[in-house]
């Protein structure tokens, strides 16, 4: 591991084992800015919650289509974008969206409101 301090900024690129987690973790509580970049946190030994998600880009499926994405670009909100209409269907903070204890979005209401949209574009197209 580097040595680095308090005035370095580590950044760790796809970081893919427990171990690059670890790194991170022990670089940011030594109090060097980390970040970490393509890291997808699965459970809470990963990433400490008191970590920032800044960056994300999830798509979002339905019928083996992608039809929509859940994004995030720190400061703002998580949003779930419907990639036909361009339309944003809600936002998100991360109280509202990340699994309680984890940095992990739970995909469940956006999938929901992705599935809804291109349901009702299918019926209003149907309908004429």
């Amino acid at each position: 591991m580097p040595d680095l301090n308090q005035d370095d900024v580590c950044i760790l690129v796809s970081p893919s084992s427990r171990n690059d987690y670890a790194i991170a973790n022990k670089l940011a509580s030594q109090g060097t800015t980390t970040v970490i970049v393509n890291g997808f946190a699965k459970d809470r030994k990963s990433i400490s919650e008191k970590a920032t998600m800044a960056y994300f880009q999830k798509p979002l499926t339905y019928n083996s289509a992608v039809v929509g994405y859940l994004l995030r670009l720190y400061p703002g909100k998580w949003a779930t974008v419907d990639v036909i209409s361009k339309e944003v269907l809600a936002t998100f903070t991360d109280d509202e969206i990340l699994v309680p204890g984890t940095n992990t979005p739970d995909l469940r209401e956006s999938g929901r409101l992705i599935q809804k949209s291109v349901d009702e574009r299918a019926i209003r197209a149907r309908r004429g």
